[in-house]
């Protein structure tokens, strides 16, 4: 089962039958907001039979002779000593009473502020059903990128080694609930540099213009490529991650909302830096821009391999049957 803090966003992915049978609150341990994660199973305790229903009643005896005095005995100890029951006639033949059996207490609940501690420690022997084993930190933390104040192009040099180097921690430690606009901005800023490149390449006549620009002056090709394609491209960005996003729901392995989905798109997006090299760079930034968004789908929102190659392989299928019916339907006219 998931477990997501409803206010930041922080979850694990754990073995339900690994949990403590009575935790049902949770501490978030990034905002210490506590919340119920499940509702309670609850076990009505047996009630306990009076010994008085099992046993036979005592037949009742001859007044006895009265007794001749006692000497005194030394009082016994309150520890020992049992209290006689109200309205009980005194018979010197009876037994002795004994203590009443005290009624069972429930032991308390764990304490929900160490739950998630304990959640942590677990171990899914069922490594397709849970990515606790290889998630890496434990802890969400914002890039260095959302978290500088100054030095950006330090920053974001720093943020764009983080996701080529260590995809799987990056993305593990993804928080949610601070905004789009700074992923968007980071993808921007990859997006201005292929475009740029783009047009140095097609000022010097080593690339093509492309067919909305092949009829105006290079210059003028240049200078529109610069608009156009950072817009073509964030249209892009948003329908597909829409799309992505709808099947994660589908496939129930939406853990951190649309913003989760858009940060691991966003981020993953740093190979397609790869398209500054003529030609060849386009087929490795799309190969490369699809690895580490099957990465930061599957690490972001804590989803199996299959549920993520599913999100990513059906679209395509579902667009490739599209693209094969419009092609029958404009052949007959």
């Amino acid at each position: 089962m998931n477990i997501t803090c409803p206010k930041c966003g922080f979850g694990r992915t754990v073995n339900e039958t690994n949990l403590p049978p009575k935790a049902v609150m949770a501490t978030c341990p990034k905002c210490q907001h506590r919340f119920k994660f499940r509702e309670p199973s609850i076990i009505l305790p047996k009630q306990a039979t009076p010994e008085s229903d099992t046993t036979d009643p005592i037949p009742p005896t001859a007044p006895a002779a009265p007794a001749a005095p006692v000497a005194p005995v030394a009082p016994v100890a309150p520890a020992l000593q049992a209290e006689p029951i109200q309205g009980a006639p005194s018979s010197p033949h009876a037994e002795p009473l004994q203590p009443a059996a005290k009624a069972p207490v429930e032991s308390a609940p764990p304490r929900d502020e160490d739950l998630w501690k304990e959640l942590e420690a677990l171990n899914d022997d069922d490594s397709e059903s849970s990515y606790g084993r290889d998630q890496g930190p434990a802890h969400t933390s914002l890039p260095l990128w959302e978290r500088a104040t100054s030095g950006y192009p330090r920053a974001f040099a720093q943020t764009f080694m983080d996701v080529l180097v260590n995809p799987k921690n990056f993305f593990a430690a993804m928080p949610v609930g601070h905004g789009l606009v700074k992923p968007l901005v980071f993808f921007l800023i990859i997006v201005q540099a292929v475009a740029l490149s783009q047009s140095i390449w097609q000022l010097l006549g080593i690339v093509p213009p492309s067919m909305l620009t092949e009829n105006l002056d290079s210059s003028l090709q240049a200078a529109i490529s610069l608009i156009l394609y950072p817009l073509e491209v964030c249209i892009f960005l948003f329908l597909d991650t829409a799309i992505n996003h709808f099947f994660l729901r589908l496939f129930k392995a939406d853990t951190k909302g649309f913003e989760g989905t858009f940060r691991a798109e966003a981020y993953s997006a740093a190979p397609m830096l790869l398209m500054i090299i003529p030609y060849i760079g386009l087929p490795l930034a799309m190969i490369g821009a699809t690895v580490y968004k099957f990465l930061g789908l599957r690490h972001v929102h804590g989803a199996t391999n299959k549920q993520v190659l599913a999100v990513l392989i059906l679209p395509m299928l579902l667009a490739l049957a599209v693209a094969i019916i419009l092609t029958l339907v404009a052949g007959k006219i």
